[in-house]
């Protein structure tokens, strides 16, 4: 039941929390502290948000993902075409809000999506028996709080309570039976629980530098390993053609990141951010089934991985301002463990947004991102045969958020 890439951030991690960060390649999350996102990003940075505030982010992903090879098994070769173009162009919300509980204490509110993949090949794709169809979704609601502990220290914590459900299908290869093909459907949800902590350090009024901790969550997801275009009669003679109830567990990885924010001068902000990402956590995919019959494991062994953002921000005049932002995005998927379901590679990010604080309570953001991503090789064999070759990619990613002052 491996997963696969929604392809706009290494591995099956999402960044898009806010369009402010979308147009700065998320360079200074971690300190920046401006808008309502580092509820999620370092709840902290809650501390330097004035008052009681609310903010809904929408963020339309859409990726491409195109495969050029050939797959097959001694010496013959499927039949099909390259899967067309594999990226699901998907919508990924976000939910903020916040509120003074006291002169130091304030309390937020964020319901984010910070794991989630859609893929989805032609059917009668060459490749069809190790993937079509992987969709994984996760969505988390962090309560958290904020403490500003002196002038310049702020301490933040919140609790994360997420939810997964995945769907994950391919084609079964049944010509040693004298039948055309069948497919496996694997599907599931369950629920999972963390924490986040955070650090926010004033060394001037115009100079900050913030460190954050979100923790792994744990969730097995069950449901049902569904088996389809199966005579019945062959059902009941191979057991591994028997649908069945099954689960799986899956690891979201913890992460750290370390980020800092300058004001150069009241137009001119430059920002940084570092994240490291527990992605060794994920060394194998394994769904246990319900009938009896082994389990189906996939071997991952991924490394863990780096994100680096530089960014700045330019106000051109009072209530204005420009968002500018470069990323280098690592993959933590090895040469050797890359598979049709997840064929990441290293990428890079180029991005631009806009902020317009229109009225004295209300202001938007438009931010943009492009996203390179690096050649990937691949030379998956399994029980079905060999898929070798290269996927090509990109991603676009389009981002508006409106922020309202009570």
């Amino acid at each position: 039941m491996p997963l696969t890439d929604k392809a706009n951030a290494a591995g099956f991690q999402l960044r898009e929390m806010s369009a402010e960060g979308v147009g700065t390649a998320f360079s200074g999350a971690t300190a920046k502290a401006t808008d309502l996102s580092t509820i999620y990003t370092n709840p902290a940075g809650m501390t330097h948000i004035p008052g009681t505030q609310a903010q809904i982010d929408l963020n339309y992903i859409a990726p491409s993902i195109r495969f050029s090879g050939d797959a097959g098994v001694a010496g013959f070769s499927y039949s099909g075409n390259s899967g067309g173009d594999a990226g699901e162009s998907t919508l990924v919300p976000a939910f903020y809000g916040l509120i003074d509980l006291t002169p130091t204490i304030k309390a937020g509110l964020s319901l984010t999506v910070p794991f989630g993949l859609a893929t989805e090949y032609d059917e009668d794709w060459k490749g069809r028996y190790f993937a079509i169809e992987s969709e994984i979704q996760n969505l988390v609601l962090t309560p958290s709080i904020a403490w500003q502990a002196t002038d310049q220290l702020s301490l933040g914590a919140g609790i994360q309570i997420g939810h997964a459900d995945a769907t994950l299908s391919n084609a079964l290869n049944l010509t040693t039976l004298g039948l055309g093909d069948g497919k496996s459907e694997l599907t599931g949800d369950g629920y999972g629980y963390g924490f986040t902590l955070g650090l926010l350090y004033d060394i001037a009024p115009t100079t900050r530098v913030g460190l954050s901790y979100r923790s792994k969550a744990k969730y097995t997801l069950e449901g049902t390993a569904k088996i389809t275009g199966v005579p019945d009669a062959y059902v009941s003679a191979v057991p591994a053609l028997r649908s069945s109830d099954a689960e799986a567990e899956v690891t979201m990885p913890d992460v750290v990141s370390i980020g800092a924010y300058h004001e150069i001068n009241p137009q001119w902000a430059v920002m940084g951010d570092v994240s490291w990402t527990n992605w060794s956590t994920f060394d194998e995919l394994r769904v246990k089934f319900d009938d009896g019959r082994a389990d189906s494991v996939t071997e991952e062994n991924w490394h863990d991985s780096w994100f680096v953002a530089l960014g700045a921000d330019y106000k051109p005049r009072e209530n204005h301002t420009i968002h500018f932002g470069v990323a280098y995005d690592q993959s933590p998927v090895p040469n050797d463990n890359r598979t049709a379901r997840i064929p990441d590679s290293d990428r890079y990010w180029a991005s631009l947004g806009y902020s317009y604080e229109f009225a004295p309570d209300r202001t938007i953001n438009f931010g943009y991102t492009h996203i390179f991503f690096d050649d990937a090789d691949i030379e998956e064999t399994t029980a079905f045969g060999t898929l070798k070759g290269t996927y090509e990619g990109h991603a676009d990613i389009l981002s508006a958020s409106l922020t309202y002052r009570f």
